[in-house]
């Protein structure tokens, strides 16, 4: 999996410097921002997704120990 994660992020690099060639500079610009907003929200989904907890689990969760 990880190879095929990396395959296809480089195969996203070689096309954007393709596209670099063709573009005039502002537009460049203004591809490369909005790439990188959605890779931004992108983890920002990962890390939702990460920290939040699974109703479905197979785990007991435990009531917290009073603090003294």
């Amino acid at each position: 999996m990880p190879e095929d994660v990396d395959t296809r992020i480089a195969q996203v690099v070689m096309g954007l410097i393709r596209l670099s060639r063709l573009l005039p500079p502002d537009d460049m610009d203004s591809l490369l921002g909005a790439v990188a907003v959605e890779v931004e929200t992108g983890m920002e989904l990962a890390e939702e997704r990460r920290l939040t907890r699974r109703g479905d689990g197979n785990v007991v969760a435990f009531p917290a120990l009073p603090r003294p």
